[in-house]
């Protein structure tokens, strides 16, 4: 072979892979798009259909609305930069009343494990199946630990292990008025969008489990 067509072959191939990335990422892109849309309709939210730039990239996939009377949204977002960066879909209720509850509930990991030799403290309601699966951390232990109804213990569970597939950092969080559940990985996955779906009663539940709380301070 001629060495003369090596830049030639190099270039060529730099080219192929530019061009695989690119597609890759439009698919990502209109993937995302349509599974927001259709999660967004199924939710009753209202979903920003904006074109897609030089019609392959849709712009960041978000729905807002209401959903039982509290304004409600999906939303990705991301933590990290360059190779640590971490890529979250997420969705939230805000309650309809300013509250001082917070809490976390995290999926037990060795993160969670790492946490508490470093005196991170959590809250058991002495259900020993949930308490094994949810590292659970509020400000008003005694009050939340008695809002975890077995009922929406039980939605929480099934959620957790409804696809067979452990989430990744899958989380409920609450703070400043905001309950939040958000998992790592892209609206593009079919399954993250169905827990999505699932979940997003689950949070309204904890949003009024925050709501109750507020009503409860304001009647001190």
């Amino acid at each position: 072979m001629n060495p003369a067509i090596f830049p030639f072959l190099l270039i060529g191939l730099f080219a192929v892979m530019i061009g695989l990335a690119g597609w890759v990422t439009a698919r990502q892109s209109r993937l995302t798009h349509e599974n927001v849309r259709q999660l967004a309709a199924s939710l009753g939210l209202q979903f920003a259909d904006d074109p897609p730039t030089f019609g392959l990239f849709y712009p960041e996939a978000r729905a807002s609305g209401q959903l039982r009377g509290k304004y409600f949204e999906l939303f990705p977002f991301s933590t990290g930069s360059g190779k640590s960066r971490v890529q979250w879909s997420a969705i939230s209720a805000t309650t309809a009343t300013s509250t001082g509850l917070t809490f976390h509930l995290r999926r037990q990991d060795t993160g969670t494990k790492i946490m508490q030799l470093f005196g991170a403290k959590e809250i058991t309601v002495g259900d020993a199946e949930f308490d094994a699966a949810w590292f659970i951390q509020t400000n008003q232990p005694e009050f939340f630990r008695e809002a975890l109804l077995p009922e929406l213990r039980a939605k929480i569970t099934s959620l957790m292990s409804e696809s067979g597939v452990r989430p990744r950092g899958m989380e409920f969080k609450l703070e400043q008025s905001v309950v939040r559940y958000a998992e790592i990985g892209s609206f593009s996955d079919d399954t993250r969008c169905r827990r999505c779906e699932r979940a997003a009663d689950i949070v309204c539940d904890l949003a009024d489990v925050a709501e109750v709380f507020a009503e409860q301070q304001l009647g001190r």
